[in-house]
Parts: C-alpha cells; structure tokens; sequence
C-alpha cells in the first residue's frame, strides 16, 4: 500500500509569523501579494498567479473565477465551477496598487519574465521559510483556523470556501447562497494574518 504524501501546512497560529517574515524578504509586491491572496482565499496558487485584471470587479470588490469550458485551460477552480469571493477592502487595496505599476494582463506578473508569476516562484520564497511548506498546506491550515476560531466556521462554510465538493447531508441540503459567509471568513482570515 502506497503511504500518502500529504502537502506540507503549518499551524493557523503561525500564518501571521509566515506573512511578517514574506514582507521582510526580497521577493517583488507581485509575489509577496500573491503569497497574501492564496493565505486569505485559500485558492490554489494556480488560480492565483493566473488571475487576469478582467476577473477583479473593483467596484463591488469581487474576484469571479469563470467556470472551466475545457479539461486544459489552467488558472480555474478544480472543481471546474464559477467561483465568486468578496475580497477584504485592505486586500483589495493592495492589489489594485499593482495596476498602478503594471502594463500585464495578469495581477501577479512576473518580475523577470513576461507574464504571470510561476506557481514555483511563489514555492521558492515560502521553502526558504519552511522547506516542507506548500501553498496547498493553506488550505488545511484555513481549515484549521475555522475550526478554531470564535465563533468557529461552520465545516461547510469552510469546505465551500475552499472549493471543496460538500458530502453526506451537507451536499444534500446546503444549496443556499454562502457568498457573505465566505466573504465574511475571508475578512476574519485577513485580520488574522496581517494582526
């Protein structure tokens, strides 16, 4: 039998250590806010680099990844669905800054190349912190924090927010419209890190 391999994470109370210390590294804005946007939206840092100017709604505040058309288009949700979060206004900031000294198509361009940021240049700051350190591990690590938190997130709250496919009775009953939950984690999520 084959042992699982699991992505390395680290503990929720750590996350706020973690972005401290990006902010110290010479890493360029564009990669040190992509760091910051997969630690508050639990994206897959796929998703992240890839994010085009197009998606952002800067009036209502809103990032839309548009549903998946094909099996090889990269930068979508892996569950191939629409996916809409309302980002923290001090997030948002941040990130528009970038338009500001950006001529790319992309939010996270690249400082040496032309185009988006690679998902391994990202991985490359986060190993010099941590070298069992993933951009997935956010992902159990935002799970934790919901877990934890007070009040804590509901696990289908958090699910969701992470794009995962709900199970049992939640992916039964839970149909309802969770974008002001979600929007609300991640501004909880935000405040946590930048604390």
């Amino acid at each position: 039998m084959t042992k699982k391999k699991h992505h390395g994470t680290m503990p929720a109370e750590q996350l706020p250590k973690l972005w401290k210390w990006v902010q110290k590294t010479d890493a360029s804005e564009s990669t040190k806010l992509a760091i910051l946007t997969a630690m508050v939206t639990a994206h897959r840092i796929g998703v992240v680099v890839r994010l085009p100017w197009e998606d952002i709604d800067d009036s209502a505040g809103v990032w839309t990844v548009p549903e998946r058309k094909d099996k090889f288009t990269k930068g979508l949700m892996k569950s191939g669905n629409k996916y809409s979060l309302r980002l923290p206004s001090e997030l948002l900031d941040k990130i528009s800054s970038l338009r500001m000294t950006s001529g790319s198509r992309y939010v996270f361009e690249s400082p040496s190349t032309t185009g988006h940021l690679t998902e391994n240049a990202v991985l490359k700051v986060l190993k010099r912190f941590d070298p069992q350190l993933t951009t997935h591990g956010f992902r159990n690590s935002i799970k934790e924090f919901c877990r934890k938190a007070e009040p804590p997130v509901p696990d289908y709250i958090a699910d969701l927010f992470c794009d995962h496919t709900l199970t049992g009775l939640d992916a039964s009953y839970r149909r309802s419209d969770t974008s002001r939950e979600r929007a609300t984690l991640a501004e909880r999520l935000y405040q946590h890190i930048v604390s």
